[in-house]
């Protein structure tokens, strides 16, 4: 397994590509939404605004560009903070197992 400081530069381009567009379906498919009263932004406003917009030109398969325009940078950094966090695995590498905590 590795860290992300230990993949190359091409990894970790992959491996901020792939969080961002997993963000971005997410965001886009309303599984996440962020609360903005308690985060103190707007981003879930941002957000919506996008997807209004993307209604009004009745392109709703262009609701993920137009959320990009909107809050783009904010995700990117939202990915990035998870693909720093995470260990990635290889062939190769040895199996690492999940202990189940019984109550």
């Amino acid at each position: 397994m590795k860290r992300y400081d230990e993949l190359t530069p091409e990894q970790r381009a992959q491996a901020d590509e792939n969080a961002l567009t997993e963000l971005l379906h997410e965001v886009v498919e309303g599984a996440i939404q962020f609360n903005d009263k308690r985060n103190g932004d707007n981003l879930q406003a941002r957000i919506d605004k996008a997807w209004r917009k993307a209604e009004a030109m009745q392109t709703p398969w262009f609701a993920s560009e137009y959320i990009m325009d909107a809050v783009g940078d904010k995700l990117r950094s939202m990915a990035q903070s998870s693909t720093e966090n995470t260990l990635y695995r290889f062939p190769g590498d040895p199996w690492v197992a999940t202990l189940a905590v019984q109550a």
